[in-house]
């Protein structure tokens, strides 16, 4: 490393209900002493930082920190947990000397061109341009979108709120399902459907259509009924969330350019990789009429590694300490 890079960071994935902390080296980018503290147990995010760093081996100066909530104004505010905070302090009230807080897919964006093979898992496609734009995108607690773009000075992110897009139905059976789920949401936005959440509303929906009232199930419930096969509604409300994730990524891929390939991250679609390798998923993400041989040709990966999140904290951090 060069001497205005420090050797180790501290970094950190933070999301609605954990905190994940790491110590980073800033050359390879491998981590270390990997601790996860649920947000509840912390006052402030500062507060939980220096749990973690009061039991550091050596002394750590720099920060980057990938959180769960748009990076609009000096205070941040997280999407799904109570923590809120001020990115000008954020370093002094955690002792230390600087800290960079990066939206979460755009880590996730980071992180790209340093996942190795092994943390990918491909599901189709033809090839890679490179230096072409990238997208990343995932559900999980919620829906998360980012680009990423070649400049001269290497990958630029280009963080969004995508999930946050209205819904749209394509023909009577998934508007008369999404209207359900309307009806006690106001507006239907991506994200109410391809999320955790989103697929015990897509079941809920599906059960209502059949005269059942509320049905209290768990996401991982409804995606466990469904390959089991003992649930017919499951496995419909897996097939319409599997298809329309396909139909998001394709239509991501266009908004960005994507020739460079599509992402699939967040906590969901590694745990069903194999109903993601069935055609209906990929089928749906290359039916885009007269763009179809655009798309066609455009690799999807899923994010297979444990912690994509630091990882593109990591790269963030160390290319902002390279540029400052």
């Amino acid at each position: 490393m060069t001497k205005d890079i420090p050797a180790h960071a501290l970094v950190a994935d933070i999301g609605g209900t954990n905190a994940r902390f790491a110590t980073a080296d800033l050359a390879t980018l491998a981590l270390r002493d990997i601790r996860t503290f649920p947000t509840a147990e912390h006052a402030t995010l500062a507060a939980a930082m220096q749990a973690y760093l009061k039991d550091a081996p050596e002394k750590i100066a720099h920060a980057g920190l990938a959180v769960a909530a748009p990076l609009r104004d000096d205070t941040v505010k997280f999407t799904n947990a109570v923590w809120t905070f001020k990115q000008s302090t954020l370093a002094q009230e955690a002792g230390l000397e600087a800290a960079y807080v990066f939206n979460d897919f755009e880590a996730q964006a980071y992180a790209l061109p340093v996942l190795s093979d092994d943390e990918l898992h491909a599901l189709g496609g033809v090839s890679v341009v490179e230096e072409a734009p990238k997208v990343v995108l995932g559900p999980g607690t919620g829906l998360g979108v980012a680009g990423l773009i070649w400049s001269p000075s290497g990958w630029i992110p280009v963080p969004g709120e995508g999930g946050h897009q209205t819904f749209p139905a394509e023909n009577e059976r998934e508007l008369a399902i999404l209207e359900r789920m309307r009806k006690s949401l106001g507006r239907l936005s991506v994200e109410r459907a391809l999320s955790g959440p989103g697929l015990a509303n897509i079941y809920q929906a599906i059960a209502a259509s059949h005269g059942l009232g509320k049905v209290d199930l768990s996401p991982k419930e409804v995606e466990q009924m469904a390959i089991s096969g003992e649930d017919d509604m499951a496995t419909q409300a897996l097939d319409f969330f599997v298809q329309w994730l396909g139909r998001f990524a394709g239509d991501m891929a266009l908004a960005f350019g994507a020739r460079g390939g599509v992402y699939i991250g967040g906590g969901i679609a590694p745990k069903m990789l194999s109903r993601l390798e069935q055609a209906d998923f990929r089928e749906e993400f290359e039916r885009k009429g007269r763009m179809k041989p655009y798309v066609e040709a455009i690799p999807i990966q899923v994010v297979v590694s444990d912690y994509p999140g630091l990882k593109g904290a990591a790269a963030g951090l160390r290319t902002k300490l390279a540029n400052a």
